[in-house]
């Protein structure tokens, strides 16, 4: 099991979090960890600029077992954001969206789609730059290897090896920016308070429906007041900016990268 390395003193107490799944039952022995003596423990690092999926991790399951649905769904959210490989974080997440009782589903994916979202949920931005890495001196070393190759011989098989770790190349370091503009650029957020109001217009003023806290959406247009919004399953509307909180928080205005 993986545990948080730069927290030493919390290893045994991050352990029982590892393993906790969202069920609300107790540890083995009827042991449950202090959530909130750990959380405490963990806030002061996420303060301090420290970003880590096992930490955004910890954090959702103590938000979650503390009754913050929200929160808990917005750290298991940036847990992916950080690494998409993060199957704990990844089931947390839809066991929090199973319990949504307003009836806003995503549709089932065909199973060749999931097939594919699994496989690029597999790639992680550090598994990526690692292949990225690699298909780069392949693809240098035939290169090498065609130009040193005897001009008396076919070239068929350098040329051949060249062109397909070159395709991969170019397939692997497309992803590798579309992942890294979205790790910066995440436009999806998390409903935090229960019951928060969708209007169908910006200047509506009697809601359309209303969102469960935890609920997951992507931010189409952000306004001064409110934001439109994409859910799940499709459908869109418009919700108070106070009622979300984003994967990627926005930078302040005159910031520098």
């Amino acid at each position: 099991m993986r545990k948080l390395r730069f927290l030493p003193l919390f290893l045994l107490c991050l352990s029982a979090l590892w393993t906790a799944v969202l069920t609300g039952q107790a540890s083995e022995g009827g042991v449950r960890p202090d959530y909130a003596q750990t959380l405490q423990s963990l806030l002061p690092l996420v303060e301090s600029g420290r970003q880590n999926a096992d930490l955004y991790y910890n954090l959702g399951v103590c938000y979650y077992h503390l009754g913050q649905t929200g929160k808990a769904a917005l750290y298991f959210l940036r847990a992916q954001n950080l690494n998409s490989a993060h199957r704990q974080a990844r089931d947390n997440l839809a066991f929090i969206q199973s319990q949504d009782t307003s009836g806003i589903k995503a549709p089932p994916r065909p199973f060749l789609v999931q097939i594919l979202f699994s496989i690029y949920d597999f790639f992680s931005l550090n598994r990526l730059a690692v292949l990225f890495l690699i298909l780069s001196v392949l693809s240098t070393l035939s290169v090498i290897w065609l130009l040193n190759y005897p001009l008396e011989k076919e070239h068929g098989l350098p040329v051949l090896v060249l062109g397909i770790l070159l395709l991969f190349w170019v397939v692997v370091g497309g992803t590798l920016l579309q992942k890294n503009h979205r790790f910066r650029h995440n436009d999806k957020a998390v409903v935090m308070q229960e019951g928060s109001a969708l209007f169908a217009t910006a200047n509506e003023t009697r809601a359309a429906q209303y969102l469960a806290e935890g609920s997951a959406v992507e931010i189409k247009q952000a306004g001064k007041r409110r934001s439109q919004v994409i859910l799940a399953d499709g459908s869109g509307g418009w919700i108070a900016n106070v009622q979300l909180e984003r994967v990627v928080p926005l930078k302040p205005t005159g910031s520098r990268s």
